[in-house]
């Protein structure tokens, strides 16, 4: 079991983080990222993976840096397993993050049939998803055509659907494109809350902080103005939710 969580305010990241803690403590992904950048150039983030709980005070120091904080907290998946930044999210291809909550049942046929040359047997579950969403989004005509078209979605969140739409299995995303600087969410089978106004998200319920469930089979973009419902796929939920 994993929590995905985000904000734009660093205490409210804390205390995300602190509450997703209960969904496991074995290892904790961090990203932060620059609400703007030059023209042409792609924006700052910082990104650190920990086995363990981590103190979040000793970010304090240096959280005016950011605008915007991801985070995901995750359970071991076997009793013997150790900690490896290669095998802790968030999950990283050419165009994009991505931290996930949840268990995927044809990540080794997607893999296989869409990755052959990069595709290991040991990879993770969720290292699939990033590299679908690169592929998606460079080689896939529908999505380039729909694109040109001015369909009036953006080539990321039309890449959000496709890949999503691929997946089958329970998940909880979010996704940093490195293309845009724009943060996704989306949510099948597994719990997911947000907050329409602030932009805060948790695995888990929080009071006063987001505590809406979020739609199943929809995208959601994330900005400090709020969650904007952006795009929609066929959820393949195993769960009536």
């Amino acid at each position: 079991m994993c929590g995905i969580f985000g904000s734009f305010n660093f205490r409210r990241f804390e205390q995300l983080y602190e509450a997703n803690r209960k969904r496991g403590d074995f290892a904790v992904g961090t990203m932060y990222i620059t609400k703007n950048a030059s023209p042409g150039m792609a924006k700052n983030t910082w990104l650190r993976k920990k086995q363990g709980i981590v103190d979040l005070t000793s970010h304090y120091s240096f959280k005016n840096d950011y605008d915007q904080y991801l985070g995901h907290t995750q359970a071991p998946t076997s009793i013997n397993r150790e900690f490896s930044p290669e095998t802790t999210h968030p999950f990283d291809s050419i165009h994009y993050q991505v931290a996930h909550n949840g268990v995927l049942s044809n990540h080794k046929q997607l893999g296989e049939d869409l990755l052959d040359a990069w595709w290991r047997d040991d990879c993770v579950d969720s290292e699939i998803i990033p590299g679908l969403l690169s592929v998606n989004v460079e080689f896939d005509e529908d999505i380039i055509l729909s694109y040109q078209n001015d369909t009036g979605k953006t080539e990321d969140v039309l890449t959000v659907e496709k890949t999503c739409s691929m997946l089958k299995g329970t998940f909880g995303l979010w996704v940093y494109s490195k293309l845009t600087g724009d943060t996704f969410i989306v949510r099948n089978g597994c719990t997911l809350f947000g907050n329409i106004e602030s932009g805060d998200f948790s695995s888990v319920p929080i009071a006063g902080i987001c505590e809406e469930p979020l739609k199943e089979g929809v995208v959601y973009c994330v900005t400090c103005e709020g969650l904007t419902e952006c795009g929609e796929f066929e959820s393949s939920s195993p769960f009536f939710l």
